[in-house]
């Protein structure tokens, strides 16, 4: 699988493998290497110095506004570019980390589907429980008086008080 095909001619690599040759005296532009949309990477110097070399972005594609060139650079290659890191990145670490966000997407829906069916179930419990508190207001309840216990007890014939004594306990 080839992530540049289509966007630049086999001729168009090889000039820019050239390009990324240090060995060449006099040179003042290093190319750095390519993002999966196309753009291409540069290191370059204004006077000379090869110890302060600064980075660009050419991008791909003309847009009209350049901010919108941002939506189309790698967080790998915005870290090189602002020297945060010091390799440029691969197509391969590029490629891979597209296919880590492709899964954390799966993973989310999947996750969101969870958490979907979850709630439809405790809200259905809920609803449940509702219809049964519902039918039960519903019944006719046979209310009885409320007893009273002293006459209950004066009735009882068999919990009499006995007599008590009083022992000590030496």
């Amino acid at each position: 699988m080839d992530p540049l095909k289509g966007k630049y001619t086999h001729f168009q690599r090889l000039v820019h493998r050239f390009q990324a040759r240090r060995d060449i005296p006099f040179r003042r532009q290093f190319f750095m290497g390519y993002d999966l949309y196309g753009n291409t990477y540069w290191e370059f110097t204004i006077d000379g110095n090869m110890q302060r070399l600064r980075r660009k972005l050419e991008p791909y594609g003309e847009q009209l506004f350049k901010a919108d060139y941002f939506r189309t650079v790698p967080p790998q290659w915005l870290q090189w570019l602002r020297r945060t890191r010091i390799d440029p990145p691969t197509l391969e670490e590029l490629i891979n980390d597209q296919v880590r966000q492709q899964k954390i997407k799966v993973l989310a829906q999947q996750a969101d589907q969870k958490w979907i069916m979850e709630k439809e179930r405790l809200e259905e419990e809920h609803r449940l429980k509702l219809e049964s508190e519902l039918a039960r207001a519903k019944e006719p309840v046979a209310r009885e008086e409320p007893s009273d216990p002293w006459k209950a007890a004066d009735s009882d014939k068999t919990n009499q008080p006995s007599s008590a004594t009083i022992t000590s306990r030496r």
